[in-house]
């Protein structure tokens, strides 16, 4: 009798994010000292205001199911927040709210997606895009980035087929840190309107840009509006990722389908979580820029560290990760074992000097391994020096 999983499932593969955050768990649980510096997840506690509003919303009962799409306060208030921020104008019926930006990113490709459609993505990438695509039904077609992880136009143009349905871009970008330029947006986005695709735009370390560099919204250019699904949240720039809200804009058609997936699948976002991101997005901009701030001065402290050790690591323009080049050490041996990969130096690192970071092949950068400087300075100082420690080890 027929049985077992999916082929779909069968070849999916669990994110290696997680799958290294919860090991790392595991021997802290154990007893070890291990520092993982593997999730992109912001150490602050969320700001006091926005768990005020929570704490109204409870007392006010407000425990119910909402309309799918979201509260109407809530839609209004994400419609402004696009507006003042991203010069991005949408109507109601644009807005979809949802159980965090990754099912947002789920439920407009899901809603676009015919089997066997191509969704272009520029690598490095998130870790979960080409998983989403595939569980979308799409085939995800993988664009090396030009220099320095910077976006190729070019490439992508070269990319495109008959079967191309969509672009995915990240900016600021997780792993590279990379944000993109205006130029680099405006290029990108004549090739897109040219061939007639739709960009998906995740930009949901929007508020993480360092050194006074500007953000740009693809959707914001001449033009692209209504080729663009713009995907945001709270979880990055407010400290919310247990929350769980994340939203998009885009053609009202994509969003309408984008909505019966999620009315099928989950309803709506939950409610106390929908007023506190009223109150999120309506609130102060002191911490954001506080914790922008120092994020920052984590980036400067961790990059200045590798060089003064001869081990320059490059500076993030943006997100809370250092994209780490492991050329110059594959093919070495640290007690006993070759160290072929760079799952290999990290499994090194792990093993041997209790400090969690990511394998870059997950990330479509195989030479890599990915550092999140998401943790507090005293952890960051012995987080890097136990890899330093582990490099050394290997020379």
């Amino acid at each position: 009798m027929p049985g077992g999983l999916s082929a779909k499932v069968r070849d999916l593969e669990e994110s290696a994010t997680l799958r290294l955050t919860q090991r790392a768990r595991a021997l802290r649980e154990a007893g070890t000292d291990v520092v993982a510096l593997t999730a992109g997840e912001p150490d602050f506690p969320t700001p006091g205001h926005i768990k005020e509003a929570a704490r109204r919303a409870l007392d006010q009962d407000f425990t119910h199911y909402t309309a799918n799409q979201g509260t109407p306060e809530l839609i209004a208030a994400v419609i402004e927040k696009f507006r003042a921020d991203n010069a991005l104008h949408y109507s109601p019926g644009e807005i979809l709210v949802s159980t965090g930006a990754k099912q947002s990113l789920f439920n407009a490709l899901s809603a676009m997606l015919n089997p066997g459609d191509e969704v272009i993505i520029p690598a490095p990438y998130w870790v979960s895009y080409p998983a989403i695509v595939h569980l979308a039904g799409g085939v995800p077609v993988i664009v090396p980035a030009g220099a320095s992880f910077r976006p190729d136009a070019a490439a992508i143009r070269r990319s495109i087929s008959p079967r191309t349905r969509a672009l995915i871009i990240n900016t600021p970008c997780n792993p590279t840190g990379t944000v993109y330029t205006r130029r680099e947006t405006e290029e990108i986005a004549e090739v897109a309107r040219g061939a007639g695709i739709t960009v998906v735009s995740d930009e949901i370390y929007e508020k993480m840009i360092f050194d006074g560099r500007a953000h740009t919204s693809i959707g914001a250019l001449p033009g692209m509006l209504p080729h663009v699904v713009t995907v945001n949240g709270v979880s990055k720039s407010y400290a919310m990722t247990g929350w769980r809200i994340g939203f998009m804009g885009g053609p009202e058609e994509i969003i309408a389908g984008a909505a019966r997936v999620q009315g099928q699948v989950t309803n709506n976002a939950n409610s106390i979580a929908q007023k506190a991101t009223v109150a999120a997005l309506r609130g102060p901009r002191e911490p954001i820029d506080a914790m922008r701030a120092e994020f920052q001065r984590r980036r400067d402290f961790v990059a200045d560290r590798f060089a003064g050790r001869g081990c320059p690591v490059g500076t993030p323009e943006g997100a809370m990760f250092f994209l780490i080049d492991c050329a110059r050490w594959k093919g070495m041996s640290a007690r006993g074992r070759v160290c072929a990969t760079a799952a290999d130096i990290v499994e090194h690192l792990l093993e041997h000097h209790h400090v969690a970071l990511v394998p870059g092949d997950a990330f479509g950068a195989p030479h890599h391994m990915r550092m999140s400087f998401a943790a507090s300075m005293a952890e960051l100082d012995r987080g890097v020096e136990r890899i330093l420690r582990g490099l050394e080890e290997m020379e």
